[in-house]
Formats: C-alpha cells, sequence, structure tokens
C-alpha cells in the first residue's frame, strides 16, 4: 500500500498567486528577520505533526474555538480541521480560513474572551460544511477517526496507539459530537475523571486529550513531530512568509523574473 503523506503544501510557495521554491523564499526572507526567530521557527518545524489534528464539531462559541487552536498549535498539531462551525464561531473562522486576521473589535464584538494568541496563523485551517464530507475527506487521507463521547463502548483514551494518524473529534458545547460522526468513527474513548463531573468543558478535555497523545507518541516512537527535512523547508517557507508583513511585495520585487 502506499504511503500517505498528510503534509498539506506542495513543493511551491504560493503567495499572492505566484509560486516560489522554498528554498528562494527563504533565501530572501531570512534578512528581514532575526537570527533567534528563524531558529524559533526552525525548533517549531521540527515539532510539528499533521499525524495528529484536533476535529472541531459544532461549536458555537469563538471563546472555545480560540482556546482549543491555541492548545493544538502549542502541542505541535500542524493542522485543525473543524466540521459545522456555527454562530459566532463560525464568522470568525471565516476569515481564518483565507489567512486573514480579526480584529480586536471583531473579537470584542463576538464575545471572545480567550484570543487564541495568534495560533491560527500558524495552524493549517480546514472546515466541512457537513460530517459526511469530513469522513469521507479524512478517510481519504488514511486518518483513524477517534470520537470523545461518553458511549457504552468507550475506552479509555490510554487505550488509544497515537502512532497512527488520527483524527481527535471534539463536540459542541451542549451535544457533543454528532450522531452521524459518532457513526463513522473508528472508536470512541474518554478522558480519566476522578471528581463527581460527568465532563469536561470542550477546550479543556481538548487540551487534555492533545497533550496526552503528544505524551504517547512520544512513549511509543521516541519523537512527535514527524516532518521529512523537504517537509520542513516547505513549512518553514510559509511561516516566513507569515512572518514578513511585506512578504508578497519582497518577494515580487527579488524574485519576479525567476517565478
Amino acid at each position: 500500500m502506499a504511503t500517505i503523506n498528510r503534509f498539506p503544501h506542495s513543493s511551491t510557495v504560493d503567495v499572492g498567486g505566484v509560486g516560489y521554491t522554498a528554498k528562494d523564499a527563504l533565501n530572501v526572507l531570512e534578512a528581514f528577520i532575526s537570527l533567534v526567530r528563524q531558529n524559533r521557527i526552525a525548533e517549531v518545524v521540527g515539532g510539528r505533526t499533521y499525524n495528529l489534528v484536533p476535529v472541531i464539531e459544532g461549536l458555537h462559541d469563538p471563546g472555545n474555538l480560540h482556546a482549543v487552536l491555541r492548545s493544538a498549535e502549542g502541542l505541535g498539531c500542524g493542522s485543525a480541521f473543524v466540521v459545522r462551525p456555527e454562530g459566532d464561531a463560525a464568522a470568525l473562522l471565516e476569515p481564518y480560513l483565507v489567512g486573514e486576521d480579526v480584529s480586536a473589535e471583531e473579537l470584542g464584538r463576538r464575545g471572545s474572551t480567550r484570543p487564541a494568541q495568534g495560533a491560527q496563523k500558524w495552524l493549517d485551517l480546514y472546515a466541512w460544511a457537513t460530517a459526511d464530507e469530513f469522513v469521507r475527506s479524512a478517510k481519504a487521507r488514511g486518518y483513524a477517526i477517534l470520537a470523545t463521547h461518553l458511549t457504552t463502548d468507550a475506552m479509555p483514551i490510554a487505550e488509544w496507539d497515537f502512532t497512527q494518524p488520527t483524527a481527535l473529534v471534539f463536540g459542541n458545547e451542549k451535544d457533543g459530537v454528532s450522531d452521524v460522526l459518532l457513526a463513522h468513527a473508528d472508536a470512541n474513548v474518554v478522558l480519566p475523571i476522578d471528581g463527581f463531573i460527568q465532563s469536561y468543558n470542550v477546550s479543556v478535555a481538548a487540551a487534555l486529550a492533545l497533550y496526552h497523545a503528544r505524551q504517547d507518541r512520544l512513549s511509543r516512537q521516541g519523537f512527535h513531530g514527524d516532518l521529512s527535512e523537504e517537509d520542513q523547508a516547505i513549512l518553514r517557507a510559509h511561516y516566513y512568509v507569515r512572518s514578513v508583513a511585506a512578504a508578497e511585495q519582497i518577494l515580487a520585487r527579488e524574485l519576479g523574473e525567476r517565478a
């Protein structure tokens, strides 16, 4: 069976509709990024994986959306998937999906008190309008779908091997994971709870589960980040572009004749 590379970027970096090689983009933009920042970007990229991805289904509260994105980015996930976003969360997600930021005024209007601290800038975000569409896409890319949902057949999260490509699903604030997505899940897992509560807030559950998944991958295989050297260079180039405000103009000026 052919190996599936879940890294979402091609060998060229598209900036303003023009494709540049990662090498060219890195060579030009490094002059505009401090050495300390360059080293930090390289360190972060070295810890990235696209084989563990959080899936946020049906969220309405933008605060929860931001909190999950913040945890995912901080724990080394390269992507986050969003299914059936609702209300204010859906409105905030729209600009994020095309790489645009949201003003502080808009964040305030949407009632978000827990900003993502820019996590959305460093994640590759994808959204689906229905659970069925998401399931088809995730299965085609070789992900096992793992729902965090209390069912009679749910198993402790510690029993799942996170070295296998996993799309880890968190449901909305009221109803949890939808019946449609549950029907297609490869397994359901629950987080340990030692108190009287029956569940955690979705953003807390995501942080706990993603941290556990990272530790499980480290324990089983000795590493979490798993990008090839080629993919790391491409992702570094994308992060350089996202770090330099005038990247489009600079690259067009320096490389326009070769693009």
